[in-house]
């Protein structure tokens, strides 16, 4: 498990900026969790991760921001997972 800060509000309401969010490392996730992806190797982000036949949606919650879409068929597949989130911690 690791502890990793909120930035951004892409994923608000669930998740507001300066949330610590403890993440369960492993590999791969069931759609529809939470989860913090790399893309292209290096950007971390938390999306919610909807697998489709063709791919995969990284969806945020906050109607502002567009879903992105990656094909499995990309011969370079630029999205990898590195965790869920399995709890949210935050100062009131």
């Amino acid at each position: 498990f690791i502890g990793l800060k909120v930035k951004g509000n892409s994923m608000y309401p669930k998740y507001i900026e300066d949330d610590t969010i403890i993440v369960k490392l492993q590999p791969d996730c069931e759609s529809g969790q939470d989860a913090i992806v790399y893309v292209n190797g290096y950007d971390a982000t938390l999306k919610r991760v909807i697998k489709q036949p063709d791919g995969i949606m990284l969806q945020p919650l906050n109607p502002d921001y567009e879903p992105k879409k990656y094909d499995y068929t990309s011969e370079n597949f630029p999205v990898s997972i590195l965790g869920i989130v399995v709890e949210i911690r935050r100062k009131v």
